[in-house]
C-alpha cells in the first residue's frame, strides 16, 4: 500500500485562537504566486466539508465521491489536501493493508480521513480482494468499522472516519449495477461535475503560460467534537433533495438526508458559525447541483468567500447576503 506521511506542523504557525478554531490557508509556490485550479471552487469546498465532517459532534462523516471525465481536475483537487493533519493519502490499497496498517491510527484518533484518488485502483484487483474492499468501505462509511474480519485479521473496533475518492465518469457508469446492489454508491454523497467550452479555453491558456501548480491548503481541525445547531425546520428543507438523491439509486434517501445534516453543520463549522443559517443552506443548493450523475457544467460560484483574514473575525462576504446572523463562533466541547 503506497502512501503519503503526513507533514509535519511548519515551524510558524498563527495563533488564531482568539478568533475561532479552524482556519483554511493557501501555501503559494516558491516563487510567491498563489495558482488556483479554474472553476474548482466549488469541488474544493465540497471536499473541505468532508475533511471538516469528522469533527462535527453527533453526526456521521461525509464520504464524497467525485465523478468527472479524466483531464477535470479531480487528483489535483485533492492533492491540495493531502499534507493536512489527520489525513492519509493512498494510491492504492487493500481492505488487508487498511486493516493492517490504518486501523489503529484511526482508533487513535490519528486518522480522520482516507483519501483515495482514484477508486478504480484498488478495485482493479481480482474479484475476492476487490469485494473485499467494497465490504471494507461499505462498513467504514455506514458502520464505523463494527467488525471486520480480512484474511486472519479480525477487528471489532468502532471509529469516526470517512473517505474522499473519485471515478471517471465511464467508470461510475460501468460499476453502478453492481455498486448499486451493494448499497455501496448510497453511501456517498456523489459530486459530478464537467467543463463547458468557455472554461476549457481558460484553462488551455493558463497552460500556455504555465505547467500545472498544485498549490497546498492547510485546514486546521478542532482538537474535540464541535456541536453546531442545526433546527428542525431547516433539516425539514433537506427532504426534497434527500428524495431526490434516492431516487438515483432507487432508495428512500434516509441515508442521503443524514449526510446533508453533517453538510450544513460542516458548511456553518467552515463559515466560522456554531449554527446552520441561510447563508449556509444557500452554499448547500449550489453544491446540491452536483449531487447527481447529470454532469452539470462547473459555473461561477455565487456565495464566494474572501481569503481568510485573521484581522477580522467574520468570514462572510457572500453578495448577495440572506438573513445575517448575528456573532456566532464556534465552540468546542
Amino acid at each position: 500500500m503506497t502512501k503519503l506521511k503526513n507533514q509535519k506542523p511548519a515551524k510558524s504557525v498563527p495563533n488564531f485562537s482568539t478568533i475561532d478554531p479552524t482556519y483554511i490557508s493557501i501555501s503559494p509556490n516558491k516563487k510567491g504566486h498563489s495558482h488556483s485550479l479554474i472553476k474548482l471552487q466549488l469541488l474544493e469546498k465540497m471536499i473541505e466539508c468532508a475533511l471538516i465532517s469528522p469533527y462535527i459532534k453527533n453526526e456521521n462523516p461525509i464520504s464524497l465521491m467525485i465523478v468527472a471525465k479524466p483531464e477535470s481536475g479531480k487528483t489535483s483537487a485533492m492533492k491540495k489536501y493531502r499534507q493536512n493533519k489527520g489525513i492519509i493519502y493512498v494510491t492504492d490499497c487493500t481492505a488487508y493493508g487498511l486493516t493492517r496498517d490504518v486501523l489503529p491510527k484511526m482508533v487513535s484518533g490519528e486518522i480522520k480521513t482516507i483519501v483515495i484518488p482514484d477508486l478504480l485502483t484498488p478495485l482493479s484487483k481480482a474479484t475476492k480482494t476487490r469485494r473485499s474492499f467494497v465490504a471494507f468501505l461499505n462498513n467504514l462509511i455506514e458502520e464505523g468499522i463494527v467488525k471486520v474480519t480480512t484474511y486472519a485479521m479480525i477487528w471489532d473496533r468502532n471509529v469516526k472516519a470517512n473517505v474522499i475518492t473519485a471515478v471517471t465518469d465511464q467508470a461510475l457508469f460501468d460499476g453502478r449495477h453492481e455498486w448499486a446492489k451493494m448499497g455501496f454508491i448510497s453511501r456517498f454523497i456523489v459530486f459530478s461535475y464537467s467543463y463547458n467550452l468557455s472554461t476549457i479555453i481558460e484553462i488551455l491558456n493558463r497552460y500556455s503560460r504555465t505547467g500545472l501548480v498544485i498549490d497546498n491548503k492547510k485546514m486546521k481541525f478542532p482538537k474535540n467534537p464541535v456541536q453546531i445547531h442545526l433546527s428542525e425546520h431547516m433539516a425539514d428543507q433537506l427532504n426534497p433533495v434527500a428524495i431526490k438523491i434516492g431516487e438515483q439509486c432507487e432508495l428512500y434517501g434516509i441515508r442521503a438526508k443524514i449526510n446533508l445534516r453533517t453538510l450544513l453543520k460542516s458548511l456553518a463549522y467552515r463559515n466560522k458559525s456554531k449554527e446552520v443559517t441561510d447563508i449556509e443552506f444557500q452554499e448547500f443548493l449550489e453544491l446540491a447541483n452536483h449531487m447527481n450523475f447529470k454532469f452539470n457544467p462547473l459555473s461561477k460560484v455565487i456565495f464566494h468567500e474572501q481569503p481568510f483574514n485573521p484581522s477580522k473575525t467574520t468570514h462572510h462576504s457572500h453578495t448577495p447576503q440572506p438573513t445575517r446572523r448575528t456573532s456566532n463562533k464556534v465552540r468546542k466541547s
